[in-house]
């Protein structure tokens, strides 16, 4: 579905990427970790279309990424960002409406068919009680749900999260992370998610892209890819797994 090919990219000189090669498949969430600094959000940004004046090639569904229009890429992926910068006071189910945009012509209204996918999403991220509330006036996390429901309204068939949690308490992160694997269950969904708790990245990813200094140190399955060895040498912390309880990660003290 996303296939990445000797991909190097730079700010001012100083290179972010070096060389990062690999291959997204359909229908898996996959999670891109390591520290701080080490290229994961610009991967990201790169893989979606928002970066350019790269050298390497990104490939998706078997074309070059740079051969899609704004609009056609906008009708296959949907992105959620870590920081929700809405400043004007849109309520929020004008917020997940935008969602449909991609499909619709510009001076045209919304159809039934797009109405009730936005109430749904809106239902399914349990974000219809703030149908007529102002975005700006939700928290962090609220925020994030409200995103998250415009995203899914963009029925998109991959789906990147850039640390898209960071604000939900810990009921409605694992909320999502449920209905994410019974959307990649049912609907062969692929997701691609920047995360930084070990523990939810082990329980719910199906593969792991590890990243330090901004070259690919491994890929592959969790259950192969997150050792305690992995992380030592991505984090420099010691940690243990716990098989019996759903291979939680546990630092050693």
């Amino acid at each position: 579905m996303y296939t990445v090919k000797n991909l190097c990219f730079s700010y001012d000189g100083k290179k972010v990427l070096d060389n990062v090669s690999f291959s997204i498949e359909q229908g898996k969430l996959t999670t891109i970790i390591g520290p701080n600094g080490s290229g994961k959000t610009t991967l990201l940004n790169l893989i979606t279309g928002q970066l350019s004046k790269y050298n390497g090639e990104i490939y998706f569904q078997n074309k070059l990424l740079e051969s899609y229009g704004v609009k056609e890429l906008s009708q296959k992926i949907a992105v959620i960002s870590q920081n929700v910068d809405i400043r004007f006071p849109f309520t929020c189910m004008e917020v997940v409406m935008m969602g449909r945009s991609p499909f619709k012509s510009r001076m045209k209204q919304l159809s039934k068919n797009d109405l009730d996918v936005v109430v749904r999403c809106m239902e399914m991220t349990e974000t219809i009680k703030f149908s007529d509330t102002p975005i700006t006036d939700l928290s962090g996390g609220e925020k994030q749900r409200v995103m998250m429901a415009k995203a899914l309204a963009q029925t998109p068939q991959i789906l990147f999260l850039d640390e898209a949690f960071s604000n939900m308490d810990i009921k409605y992160t694992i909320k999502f992370l449920n209905l994410l694997r019974k959307m990649i269950k049912e609907e062969n969904l692929t997701v691609i998610s920047i995360m930084h708790d070990l523990n939810l990245t082990d329980l719910f990813s199906d593969r792991i892209l590890a990243l330090k200094d901004g070259k690919v140190v491994k890929y592959g399955k969790t259950e192969q890819t997150v050792t305690p060895q992995l992380i030592k040498d991505l984090f420099g912390v010691h940690i243990r797994k716990n098989e019996e309880k759903g291979l939680v990660i546990l630092p050693t003290i």
